[in-house]
């Protein structure tokens, strides 16, 4: 069976940092690929998109994204935050049924949430994998690994603080967290309701990621 569990830290990098940074871990570390995503992240029906404390509640983190052509229905359970150990759930969908996944989340009343598009450079050092991830002009770092069991994930964690600290980089507080995910969802040309909106206006004007 493969491993379920991802064991996660995210921290903050500053948009003037990120190229240094960046060029850092290339020099440092092993690159493994370059990823172009776009997500939609949904969140439950009666649940408030600017009020994350309450969608924190939720331990259904459902998304459909595509990444570098690749689509897929992806599902995290758990509690999520600054740091984090969720099961992970990835079901590939062929790129031409993208419109229809999210045709068929919306029969089942998930309809609306949040349009994330990514540049993703992901790196792997001393057996973690790094992403450098920016988004328009937020920019973070997720250090993660998977692992059998939740009762791993204390050490993992211990772990990963070790690492990040290792490698200067420092790791959101959890209210520094939730700001930034608070602000990254007040753009309101990235929020979608899909009794509202037509897939195909959003495809074409992400045509860049089909």
């Amino acid at each position: 069976m493969e491993k379920q569990i991802e064991v996660e830290i995210r921290g903050k990098i500053f948009n003037e940092e990120f190229d240094g940074i960046l060029e850092k871990f290339k020099r440092e570390t092993k690159f493994i690929e370059e990823k172009d995503r776009l997500t939609f992240i949904y969140f439950r029906e009666g649940r408030g998109i600017n009020n994350l404390n309450e969608v924190r509640g939720d331990p259904v983190d459902l998304k459909v994204r595509i990444t570098n052509k690749k689509a897929e229905i992806a599902m995290k359970y758990g509690r999520w935050g600054a740091i984090e150990s969720r099961k992970e759930f990835l079901f590939p969908i062929e790129t031409e049924k993208f419109g229809q996944a999210v045709e068929f989340l919306k029969c089942l009343n998930w309809k609306k949430g949040v349009l994330m598009d990514t540049k993703t450079f992901v790196f792997d050092y001393k057996g973690i994998e790094f992403a450098i991830v920016k988004s328009g002009d937020f920019c973070y770092f997720e250090a993660e690994k998977l692992v059998d069991q939740e009762d791993e994930a204390p050490a993992v964690i211990e772990e990963l603080k070790k690492i990040c600290e290792e490698m200067e980089l420092k790791i959101f507080k959890e209210e520094e967290f939730i700001s930034m995910m608070e602000n990254i969802n007040e753009r309101k040309d990235r929020l979608f309701d899909m009794d509202r909106d037509n897939f195909e206006k959003i495809k074409e004007r992400f045509s860049d990621f089909f």
